[in-house]
């Protein structure tokens, strides 16, 4: 006769699922690939392309105005372009936003930085995120080296530019 597992055991197994997914969350499985293209529509200019950020370690936020953890992150962004190493790049990525809310939080938080516009989400569903804010990080040759999930601080970010420029 076959006995049923304690429910401690299967209790045991689905925390298990669950630290797997959580140590796992700062990866989405595209790092070592080209980055997928930028959008054209320009924000903030100047306009960035990919061909731009090459030669450099690059971090590409993806935010929307109406993501209450981008407002947490906002000061910290235009905090690390302001300091940001000879070389290194930032850009921001409006995500299926409107441009007058999108405008808004741009000036609100004073950002300096290049910032394009995907309202309809069609090139951020390209680098396969989940929740914002998500900051990708590129190497030079333009390959993402990793991504980072939710509000970053200025030394998370540099940690991942460090990151990106030792590829």
């Amino acid at each position: 006769m076959r006995r049923a597992l304690p429910p401690a055991l299967i209790v045991l197994a689905v925390v298990g699922v669950f630290v797997v997914e959580i140590l796992t969350a700062s990866s989405n499985g595209n790092e070592g690939e080209p980055a997928p293209p930028l959008p054209a529509a320009v924000l903030r200019a100047p306009k960035v392309t990919l061909a731009d950020l090459r030669g450099g370690p690059a971090l590409i936020n993806f935010w929307a105005s109406w993501c209450d953890p981008c407002r947490e992150e906002a000061a910290e962004l235009e905090r690390l372009y302001g300091s940001l190493p000879t070389g290194a790049h930032l850009v921001g990525v409006d995500y299926t936003d409107q441009e007058g809310p999108a405008r808004a939080f741009i000036k609100t938080y004073g950002w300096t930085f290049p910032v394009l516009s995907d309202p309809d989400g069609v090139f951020g569903a390209r680098y396969r995120f989940t929740g914002l804010p998500s900051t990708v990080a590129l190497d030079s040759r333009g390959r993402i080296v990793r991504t980072l999930r939710g509000p970053q601080t200025v030394s998370d970010l540099r940690r991942a530019l460090n990151e990106a420029k030792r590829d």
